[in-house]
């Protein structure tokens, strides 16, 4: 028997905005921080479920301010790179495997049998949210991280 548990943080998500006004001529900045939030409050509260469509607080976050004499151009973004995280991942994969000598067709033939499953809770694991801040999905979850329950048994008969 084998056994894979990985526990891991969520990686550190940079919130970019996409600006083509940008006065260095740079088309994705980082977004700017309103200044009215901890860093605590940058992600919503409560289980990763219940904040598919909204893992970020928008209300935290603002395009940058214009600076350029055209009253277009804007400046870089003050927030940081990687100053959230994106979900985190709790898996157990597991393998058992079990081998019984026979005496047929002949001595020192063995049958095997082996099961293996991945994702062995079904849990689901979700991928990052879109880190766009002028994206229409902004803060949405749309895919998963790994697969659902995956398992494969085997039967394997050795002469």
């Amino acid at each position: 028997m084998a056994a894979v548990f990985t526990i891991q943080s969520g990686s550190a998500l940079t919130i970019a905005d996409t600006n083509a006004n940008n006065v260095f001529g740079i088309s994705e900045d980082r977004a700017d921080l309103t200044g009215s939030c901890k860093k605590s409050q940058l992600v919503g509260g409560g289980p990763i479920e219940s904040r598919l469509s909204n893992y970020f607080n928008s209300s935290c976050f603002t395009t940058p301010l214009v600076i350029g004499a055209d009253g277009k151009g804007t400046a870089f973004g003050n927030s940081a790179t990687g100053i959230v995280d994106g979900p985190g991942q709790a898996n157990l994969d597991i393998a058992a495997s079990k081998a019984v000598a026979l005496a047929w067709p002949h001595d020192g033939s063995t049958l095997e049998f082996r099961a293996e499953f991945f994702n062995t809770l079904n849990h689901p694991q979700f991928a990052n949210p879109d880190t766009n801040f002028t994206s229409p999905t902004f803060g949405v979850i749309s895919s998963m991280a790994v697969n659902p329950r995956v398992g494969q048994l085997a039967l394997r008969l050795s002469f």
